[in-house]
């Protein structure tokens, strides 16, 4: 169903009834104009007739035309022309009473009791003419014929003026009512445009109150609704914040709780006079360990609380992988995982940060490795989709249950004995830099695969510090 705009809803209807109007008036004057014009003209013919048969000018043609300008031509009982002021038409003369309906009009003269007079419209010689008849008791029968040819000329003239006048005005009209429906319509347009600014999720906009008017007043309701928006998202944003912000702090105090204890203890039997030296040895070790276990908390807790910014540049991603690979060969032999690279060759280098996107790989390799049983298999696969590059790495490892793929990019969320649980945020969080997404699927028992897509066009311009290429 065709859907007609606020401007075309207020002005339509103002055109059409302007329209209606401006041309129902000429021609309502000019019918007026006629029916007056042809009662005027009868009775000013009628008294004509009537002077020019008492007066005898009949018999004196010159008089005739000068004071009337008109003919006059009496016929007989037989339709024989008697007399006539038309004398330059000698040869046609025989024509005339059938032109003029001679015998026509003198039987409805005859018939119509008391109406001695009759007008007709009638064509002599050619040319269009009035004519009034006038039937004498004797039976002669006077006609008088005025030309009418300048007065439809000057008719045509009224009314093509008319017509004029009449286009002219609807043309105005139609101007008027443009810009009166766009002077209504333009406000609720860009009220139109800001709801859909804001239903995109640009809050930080406030739209011009160019009226005092009812669409003023919904303009202020608007931008005041903004605020109030913009106000709850913001509160929204502080109170997800210290609720993020609390969870990361129980989440990190639950991760270092079980080093720290582990130290204590060792440090309390440090304290033991007892103590081997071996068992000393063996303790300051383990401190040790669990203090590099701390350190790699709190760094990743720093990396996602605080992320750097990208130094991109233009990278060969089949090159990336290649030397990712080359440095996890070893842990791969080590666990007896077989690696498969499917890599699309005509993918072009693209903008990358290479040691935010290295460390992606990298833990995306170890998370695949650790979820394998001995001689597992894994497999990296790019190719290029809608103006994205896609990179998959999947293995056929211990899966994960859709209870916990839901947690997954949760900050300290892991299922493993030992990990941060930031090695999945961070990485969620770098490919997010990048303008791409990052998704998980996976099977329990049967495998996960990870696939991270990056625009190959960035929307995001280089870092002003970024690598050259």
């Amino acid at each position: 169903m065709y859907r007609f705009s606020i401007q075309t809803k207020i002005t339509l209807p103002f055109m059409l009834l302007f329209a209606i109007i401006i041309f129902a008036i000429p021609i309502i004057t000019i019918s007026l104009f006629n029916r007056k014009y042809d009662e005027q003209f009868s009775v000013e013919t009628k008294e004509w007739l009537e002077a020019i048969v008492q007066t005898n000018y009949i018999y004196e043609p010159e008089k005739v035309k000068r004071a009337y300008r008109a003919e006059v031509v009496v016929f007989g009982q037989d339709g024989s022309i008697k007399s006539s002021t038309i004398t330059n038409q000698t040869n046609s003369l025989s024509q005339l009473a059938a032109e003029l309906k001679v015998h026509q009009i003198q039987k409805q003269l005859k018939g119509e009791s008391g109406d001695e007079f009759m007008l007709k419209n009638v064509t002599v010689f050619s040319k269009p003419y009035k004519a009034i008849y006038y039937l004498q008791s004797d039976g002669r029968l006077y006609c008088l014929i005025r030309p009418i040819d300048k007065i439809a000329e000057a008719k045509r003239q009224a009314i093509l003026l008319m017509i004029g006048v009449a286009s002219s005005g609807v043309f105005l009209v139609i101007c008027i009512s443009y810009l009166i429906g766009n002077n209504l319509s333009k406000p609720i347009s860009n009220l139109v445009a800001f709801t859909h600014r804001v239903a995109d999720g640009n809050l930080d906009i406030q739209c011009e109150l160019t009226t005092q008017d009812e669409i003023g007043n919904l303009t202020t309701s608007f931008n005041q609704m903004t605020t109030d928006l913009r106000n709850s998202r913001d509160e929204l944003i502080q109170v997800e914040r210290l609720a993020m912000a609390g969870k990361m702090a129980a989440s990190f105090a639950h991760e270092i709780r079980n080093p720290l204890s582990s130290m204590r203890m060792l440090a309390q039997m440090l304290l033991r006079p007892s103590l081997t030296e071996e068992n000393r040895h063996q303790s300051q070790q383990y401190i040790l360990e669990e203090i590099e276990r701390i350190d790699l908390i709190v760094k990743g807790l720093m990396d996602f609380a605080k992320p750097e910014k990208l130094i991109r540049s233009k990278c060969d991603l089949q090159c990336v992988l290649q030397e990712i690979t080359n440095l996890m060969e070893a842990n791969l032999q080590h666990h007896k995982i077989s690696l498969t690279k499917n890599y699309d060759s005509s993918i072009e280098p693209i903008l990358l940060d290479y040691d935010k996107i290295k460390q992606v790989i990298i833990n995306l390799l170890l998370n695949a490795i650790e979820s394998q049983p001995n001689n597992g298999e894994i497999e990296i696969s790019t190719k290029k989709h809608e103006g994205q590059v896609c990179i998959c790495v999947s293995d056929n490892g211990t899966g994960i249950s859709p209870s916990n793929l839901e947690s997954v990019f949760e900050p300290f969320f892991t299922t493993k004995l030992e990990g941060t649980g930031l090695g999945l945020a961070n990485s969620k969080r770098i490919i997010d830099q990048h303008g791409g997404k990052m998704r998980i699927e996976s099977i329990l028992g049967k495998g996960t695969q990870v696939t991270i897509e990056i625009p190959i066009e960035s929307k995001t311009s280089q870092e002003e510090n970024g690598k050259s290429s």
